[in-house]
C-alpha cells in the first residue's frame, strides 16, 4: 500500500506542477492576447491615416493630370491653326 500510496502523491505532484504550469502559461497568454489588441488598435489608426493621405494625393493627381491634359489639348488646337 505503502508504494501505491508513494505513486498516487508523485502523480497529484506532478499534477500540480502542470497545473500551475498551465495557469502561468494562461496568464501569459492573457497579457499576450492584451497587447495584441493594442497593437491591432495601434494598426487600424495607423491604416486610417494612411488611406486618408492616400485619398488626398490621389485628388491633388487628378487634379494636376487635368491640368496637363487642358494644356496638351490646349497645344494640339494652337499647332493646328
Amino acid at each position: 500500500m505503502s508504494a501505491t500510496s508513494n505513486t498516487k502523491a508523485r502523480h497529484y505532484a506532478t499534477l500540480a506542477s502542470q497545473i500551475r504550469q498551465l495557469n502561468a502559461n494562461l496568464g501569459e497568454s492573457q497579457v499576450q492576447f492584451a497587447l495584441l489588441a493594442e497593437h491591432l488598435d495601434a494598426m487600424r489608426r495607423f491604416s486610417a491615416a494612411n488611406a486618408a493621405q492616400f485619398m488626398a494625393v490621389s485628388r491633388l493627381l487628378d487634379v494636376e493630370l487635368q491640368g496637363v491634359s487642358a494644356e496638351q489639348v490646349e497645344a494640339a488646337q494652337g499647332g493646328e491653326r
